[in-house]
């Protein structure tokens, strides 16, 4: 597994899950998707559900060497930012770089995963929208695939 990785992506993985999961191994879903988006990787719901039902012990838990498989497995499949900004540029026949905010509120409150208003409201808030409207879709893209600081 570890001829997959580089020494310092290891690493890096391995402090992670211990960070997150001290007691060696992973539980739920939730906790495989907390360490896995603080890692930059951006699981689905289902697929969390998915990867953690196939690689989950007899115990219903996934230890570390089995995390890899995930990760391993999940980037086969996961091109997030590409895929993200393909779907922006979409929407930006003219090909001016940006969205209208108004237009990214109607398609983040009514597609997909839809998100609450406050939730929108606090994504435009992050990216300093002007007056203009203007939503650089490159900017957001960059935002998304970040992790969450921790606020508190």
């Amino acid at each position: 597994m570890s001829k997959n990785f580089s020494e310092e992506e290891l690493d890096n993985f391995r402090q992670c899950f211990q960070l997150f999961a001290p007691q060696g191994y992973v539980d739920t879903s939730d906790k495989l998707c907390f360490i896995m988006r603080s890692l930059k990787m951006a699981p689905t719901l289902v697929e969390l559900k998915r990867y953690f039902n196939k690689y989950k012990k007899d115990s219903n838990i996934v230890e570390f060497d089995d995390f890899l498989k995930i990760v391993l497995e999940h980037r086969s499949v996961e091109k997030s930012a590409q895929e993200i900004l393909q779907a922006f540029q979409g929407y930006d026949q003219q090909r001016y770089g940006y969205i209208d905010s108004k237009e990214l509120r109607r398609i983040l409150t009514q597609t997909g995963e839809k998100l609450a208003d406050r939730d929108v409201d606090l994504m435009l808030r992050e990216l300093n929208v002007g007056n203009d409207g203007r939503v650089f879709y490159e900017n957001l893209v960059q935002m998304l695939m970040n992790p969450l600081p921790t606020r508190r």
